[in-house]
């Protein structure tokens, strides 16, 4: 018996003890890992370089340090895994920063295309304490502004059994649960049609040669780009065959800048 670790196990010993341990970049790296495991999609270094906006060269790197602290595993050709400290601490970032984006939108009325990076910004800089404090303020949201689950204090994310705008079909309604942060302007758009979480809409006509669906929202027809139906969220009645595409909510403030 060597001591040797086996090769696809995570060392341990220099995993952080917290948070504030971590450096901006590594949590930037754990968020963006744990939005694409949200998303069923293969946590790959060119995936997060896309996620990132960060060139090839530089993930490779940032990748090389999450395993050298236990925070993921990787093997050359294959998909990063976090490890259940990683994922651990991925979550708890999530809901820093969703706690933030509704601090800012409930009590400095920013609105809610600009939330995403105030929050980036002021997440990697806040302690845990201070969230917190701001989570009893705020008196336990349990979604941000933009629909998505605030994870609890012990790591719990609310199921969110929605599916894309965009795969309902003709006739069908629902309510939307959430919206994607990815794209400022689709957000100011939502804002104008009002079509925002809690808002119940149907799917009036489907043209999607033309990449248009018409909704009937708040007592009006209104068109919407499949880009922008793509980009909302809704909860339809059981039963419906596009369910499927449901996910947990993990996710949904998709975009990160550093990421955030």
């Amino acid at each position: 018996m060597t001591g040797d670790r086996p090769r696809d196990e995570a060392p341990r010993a220099t995993a952080p003890g917290g948070l504030g341990d971590l450096t901006p970049t590594v949590q930037a790296y754990l968020m963006a890992a744990h939005h694409l495991e949200a998303a069923g999609q293969s946590v790959t270094p060119g995936a997060l370089a896309d996620r990132l906006g960060a060139s090839p060269s530089s993930v490779t790197e940032g990748v090389r340090k999450l395993a050298a602290t236990g925070l993921a595993r990787h093997r050359p050709y294959a998909p990063v895994e976090l490890t259940d400290a990683g994922r651990s601490f991925a979550v708890a970032m999530v809901r820093r920063h969703r706690i933030l984006e509704t601090f800012l939108a409930r009590c400095l009325d920013y609105p809610w295309d600009e939330v995403h990076a105030e929050a980036d910004a002021l997440e990697h800089v806040v302690s845990d304490r201070f969230v917190d404090a701001l989570d009893g303020f705020l008196d336990h949201p349990r979604r941000d502004p933009h629909g998505d689950p605030i994870p609890t204090r012990d790591g719990h994310l609310d199921h969110l059994p929605d599916i894309p705008l965009d795969r309902v079909p003709e006739g069908g309604a629902g309510v939307v649960t959430r919206v994607s942060d990815r794209d400022n302007s689709v957000l100011r758009h939502l804002a104008e049609i009002g079509l925002r979480p809690d808002s119940p809409v149907e799917v009036v006509s489907r043209q999607i040669e033309l990449g248009i669906i018409t909704v009937a929202l708040h007592g009006r027809a209104i068109p919407v780009g499949t880009p922008v139906a793509a980009a909302v969220r809704v909860r339809v009645p059981s039963g419906d065959d596009s369910a499927d595409d449901a996910d947990d909510g993990a996710g949904g403030d998709v975009r990160t800048s550093s990421p955030g």
